[in-house]
């Protein structure tokens, strides 16, 4: 499959680039194009991929005869790329968060049915075994009866972004919860659906949001709080607590799970391994965070093919992207006890703005 990348930054570096070179090693695609509006950035990349085309007009990518396109440019490029190449013809993959609003994730997904191509979004932690052992063990009443949950993310920022348009709220439209805070909610709804009541904090004051929480009840009596930051080193970990007994996984950790059963002394921390239902003892490791992205990719080229279901489709990135929009339009201001009383009523002002 002939293939075009959009967007030639820290993502794509990071972690496109070694999936793509691994998939391209093993004839299953073809970079054929590459497309940064800092030709600096694509010219980096181009070392890893000789043979791509560097386009200096994103209009140029279906003169290239690429089949798929990967959407890994800012946000606030989403919805106008990915549109444009389903236009054009090309299949998308289009990176986290899918669009900057409902609005917008809507026209991608009306572009995708109108040309009748196939239109993923990179919700990466889908394709963790630890996140998909999860879901099991959740579908399958492990722990029992889930009561309670809390997801905490958050670091020092230190992502390699090339300018301050990250943290602009007129360019970038959000904060953490917008970025490391999709993959939280796209869990949360990939495990238990859409929750009945979200109360939403942060301390935008008119900016991005660097700190929020989000605390959310399930009709079924299941309680819990998401806790994202971009300044302070949080736990970086998942508990989910049952009648039964309880789950862990640490953020990012894509092959590995704790799990802990009511009324045992034993703590069960377990890699993850890829078995054979025939010959049970012949096991080989699942799938790390790195080749993780090498499957994501795969199932994208599958499903363009009509191979295997598509694992993400544009709906469901939809889903995430209406929960931020919901938190944003009601969001509250966080309590901040070292503000003065002035301080912190100017603050709720701005951030009611």
């Amino acid at each position: 499959m002939r293939v075009g990348l959009v967007g030639c930054g820290a993502v794509s570096a990071q972690y496109y680039t070694p999936a793509l070179q691994a998939l391209q090693q093993s004839g299953m695609l073809q970079v054929v194009a590459l497309f940064d509006p800092n030709p600096e950035r694509a010219a980096t990349l181009n070392r890893s991929f000789p043979r791509a085309a560097r386009l200096d007009r994103f209009a140029r990518l279906a003169d290239t005869g690429a089949e798929l396109a990967i959407i890994a440019s800012p946000p606030r490029y989403h919805a106008e790329q990915t549109i444009g190449a389903l236009e054009a013809g090309l299949a998308v993959l289009c990176e986290k968060p899918m669009a900057l609003t409902v609005a917008e994730g809507r026209a991608m997904i009306a572009a995708a049915e109108a040309a009748s191509r196939v239109l993923a979004v990179g919700l990466l932690r889908r394709f963790f075994p630890a996140t998909r052992t999860i879901r099991d063990a959740l579908s399958r009443g492990l722990i029992g009866d889930v009561v309670s949950f809390s997801f905490c993310e958050g670091n020092d920022f230190h992502w390699p972004v090339a300018s301050p348009d990250f943290f602009r709220k007129d360019i970038a439209y959000g904060g953490v919860l917008l970025d490391i805070g999709v993959h939280a909610l796209d869990l949360l709804l990939w495990w238990w659906g859409q929750p009945d009541e979200i109360r939403y904090q942060d301390d935008a004051m008119g900016g991005v949001e660097v700190n929020c929480r989000l605390q959310l009840r399930f009709s079924r009596g299941l309680r819990g709080e998401i806790r994202l930051s971009r300044e302070w080193p949080l736990l970086n970990e998942y508990v989910i607590r049952g009648t039964k007994g309880w789950i862990r996984w640490e953020v990012n950790e894509a092959d590995r799970v704790q799990i802990g059963l009511a009324g045992s002394r034993y703590i069960l921390d377990a890699a993850l391994y890829e078995g054979d239902e025939k010959q049970p003892a012949l096991l080989r490791p699942a799938e790390n965070f790195h080749r993780s992205f090498i499957a994501q990719l795969r199932n994208v080229v599958a499903a363009v093919r009509g191979h295997e279901p598509l694992c993400v489709s544009g709906e469901e990135g939809l889903r995430s992207v209406a929960l931020i929009e919901h938190c944003y339009r009601h969001r509250t201001c966080m309590s901040m006890p070292w503000l003065s009383e002035s301080e912190y009523r100017r603050a709720r002002t701005l951030n009611a703005s």
